[in-house]
């Protein structure tokens, strides 16, 4: 008797899980490959541009200290950072009244 009851609640239990089962294979709920997307191209000839980022600091090789033999306020600067000049060139003018 109690085999009876056992089978009773045990059969459809069975049932369910195979429904299920099916339901869920069809679906593609489990049972499905893992799959991974591609990029896709055809080949062809170029040039492949690569772009490092770093983070340090920069020595010079010789360093430069330049001083003043004059000191006052600078009121006319005739040159630019990079400039090309030449001993005697004027550079700058500073205010004569000091």
């Amino acid at each position: 008797m109690k085999n009876n009851k056992v089978l009773k609640i045990l059969v459809p239990a069975v049932i369910l899980l195979l429904i299920f089962a099916i339901v869920g294979k069809k679906a593609g709920w489990f049972g499905k490959a893992a799959t991974v997307k591609v990029a896709v191209e055809n080949a062809e000839k170029r040039t492949i541009v690569e772009t490092i980022t770093a983070n340090g600091k920069i020595q010079p090789e010789t360093e430069v200290k330049i001083t003043p033999e004059v000191s006052g306020e600078i009121v006319e600067l005739t040159v630019k950072e990079g400039d090309y000049v030449e001993k005697g060139w004027l550079r700058l003018r500073i205010k004569p009244d000091i």
